[in-house]
């Protein structure tokens, strides 16, 4: 039985591990959650006691998947029967490559489209429609039990929208291709229509855990408990989250409450939960309570628990002083307050929001690095063969590094192995030491990758060209990439293109971040700046349940700070030309908050 030492958990976290019934498990920021389902799931690894049985995890992220995975590994446990990865993945590899034949419109097979393959698809199907002002950001389709529904909350575009993701339909059809919300519904389709795969799958899964609850969609709810319950309650689970972060409403996401849950899963949970912040300061944590949606207990406990933090809040620069105003903080918190560069991060409610700032910045403050998501070269496409391959050739041979970059290693010759290709000589280790021996002398990052994987290729003997799946994924990791390089060329990031900012990708945080508020969830750091903490940006002027949505939001932006919190409300910032053209006001919540805020 997998065992720690005394100190390292704290009895909220022990008693979940060790708990032997189904858990909803409430988790704050900073409680040291990640910390806890690393050693539950090593945990129940232990507890295993036929080969045939696999511990599942299911994640938000891919990120969150390997950082969960590695902790593992690096607690010395045999991590051959865990399965860890997103719902996407799940019901990829569990449901729909190994049962597809049960359904007629995968029967034949299928592949799976990307987001730029599936945006290029809207953007010609939009095309006639042009005069609605309908693009590409109007498709939205979510999958729920019943069928797809559209995301956009404009009715009077749903008409034409309904025709246009019909006929998108009909072109992935002709093609046997399927997106992302297709994997949803037609695992869901699976499990409905061939009851013996729930079953299968339940025998075969004595323990499933379910991090991030509250972003769960309706339908991967429904996934999970046809499986579960298909064994009467003797697979346990552990769904874990924190309610008051529930903000991918817009994207089907919601906490579902605990008596919903246990109708459908057929079975009780119990209620616990990880009360003691590790994160924050006692100020800052005290401050971000006030956000709360969700009645749960938040105690500020770790060594910043009696930092002198700093809080501010900015109603009154305008917009045209907004960079320099963001310039002094950064400058304040590196210089005053001795704080690393690579702890600060820069939040807005969107990407348009941040695309022109992070420009201005990088002219002002040349001494500093930035980085984020939205300035990336390619997606984290992680079921694309060769964002596999790339995570490899990117990173940079390390101790530190060997064990995940092992673990990608193997993940590629698995995928060869499923396309048809044969190399049984070449281990995990062999492909990764091919790797490291290539050198070239290549500035321009596609043409980099472009080279490498052509010598990899050329050392194993594998012509692509004779592989479709391997081309397929091939031209749309590439076409993809030039896209995104053009589109981030265009809003100024000249720099977008060179090898060093590839590498950029997975390396470690290296200079000041710059994020939503969406993608800075689950992160943490020093000191967060938020910016255009505006009404209908915060919440969205189209979000039904703008009021409660807002109060997450500035939940989670405040809860990522240890040390230092600023909040900017600038004046002169417009939604649209017609929407609200005179200026917006700061998000009612700021002004409903009467905070005794810092004064710099």
């Amino acid at each position: 039985m997998f065992a720690w030492e005394k100190g390292q958990l704290n009895l909220e976290q022990e008693l979940a591990i060790t708990e032997t019934e189904s858990v909803l498990l409430i988790a704050c920021p900073g409680s040291g959650k990640t910390r806890t389902l690393t050693y539950k799931i090593a945990y129940e690894l232990s507890k295993i006691k036929s080969s045939k049985n696999y511990i599942i995890a299911i994640t938000y992220t891919n990120n969150a998947a390997d950082e969960i995975k590695e902790r593992v590994e690096l607690l010395g446990v045999d991590t051959s029967q865990l399965w860890i990865g997103t719902i996407h993945s799940f019901c990829l590899e569990w449901i729909l490559r190994p049962y597809h034949q049960h359904l007629d419109e995968l029967k034949n097979g299928f592949r799976v489209i990307n987001s730029h393959e599936a945006e290029v698809i809207f953007n010609e199907l939009c095309e006639p429609y042009k005069n609605q002002k309908i693009t590409y950001w109007d498709c939205g389709i979510l999958a729920k039990p019943d069928g797809y529904y559209l995301t956009c909350l404009d009715k009077s575009k749903q008409q034409s929208l309904n025709k246009i993701v019909n006929n998108y339909f009909n072109v992935l059809k002709l093609s046997r291709q399927i997106d992302f919300e297709q994997i949803l519904f037609y695992a869901y389709q699976i499990l409905i229509k061939q009851p013996i795969v729930c079953t299968i799958l339940s025998k075969l899964f004595p323990f499933v855990l379910i991090d991030e609850y509250q972003d769960t969609k309706e339908i991967q709810y429904h996934i999970i408990s046809k499986i579960l319950s298909a064994n009467d309650g003797k697979s346990k689970t552990v769904i874990v989250g924190d309610p008051n972060q529930s903000i991918y409403d817009s994207l089907g996401g919601y906490p579902m409450k605990k008596n919903e849950l246990e109708m459908l899963l057929g079975f009780s949970l119990k209620e616990m939960g990880l009360t003691k912040n590790y994160r924050s300061s006692e100020k800052i944590t005290n401050y971000f309570d006030f956000y709360k949606t969700h009645p749960n207990m938040i105690s500020p406990e770790g060594i910043y628990r009696g930092y002198p933090s700093v809080i501010t809040f900015n109603n009154s620069i305008s917009r045209e002083k907004l960079t320099d105003e963001i310039v002094k903080l950064i400058k304040y918190n590196v210089v005053d307050k001795g704080i690393s560069p690579n702890e600060i991060c820069i939040v807005a409610p969107q990407w348009v929001h941040l695309a022109s700032m992070t420009r201005s910045l990088m002219i002002k403050l040349p001494q500093y690095s930035f980085n984020g998501p939205g300035m990336t070269p390619f997606s984290r496409d992680i079921d694309n063969f060769w964002f596999k391959v790339s995570r490899i050739i990117l990173t940079e041979p390390s101790p530190f590094m060997y064990i995940r970059r092992l673990r990608w290693s193997r993940e590629v010759l698995y995928e060869l192995e499923l396309v048809g290709v044969n190399l049984p000589e070449i281990t995990n280790k062999t492909f990764l030491k091919l790797c490291n021996s290539i050198e070239l002398d290549e500035e321009d990052g596609l043409k980099y990758l472009e080279l490498f994987f052509t010598k990899i290729f050329k050392v194993l003997s594998i012509d692509i060209s004779t592989y479709p799946t391997l081309l397929e994924h091939y031209n749309s990791f590439f076409s993809s990439s030039r896209s995104r390089i053009d589109r981030l060329k265009k809003e100024g990031n000249s720099f977008v293109e060179h090898i060093d900012n590839f590498r950029k990708i997975f390396k470690q945080r290296d200079g000041i971040t710059v994020s939503t508020i969406h993608g800075v969830k689950g992160e943490e750091y020093d000191t967060v700046i938020g910016f255009a903490l505006l009404e209908n940006y915060i919440p969205h002027f189209n979000d039904p349940n703008g009021k409660i949505n807002s109060k997450k939001l500035l939940y989670v932006l405040s809860s990522r700070a240890r040390k230092n919190l600023h909040l900017i409300c600038e004046t002169g910032r417009n939604v649209h030309s017609y929407y609200r053209p005179y200026g917006l006001s700061p998000t009612p919540h700021l002004l409903e908050y009467k905070y005794e805020y810092d004064k710099l």
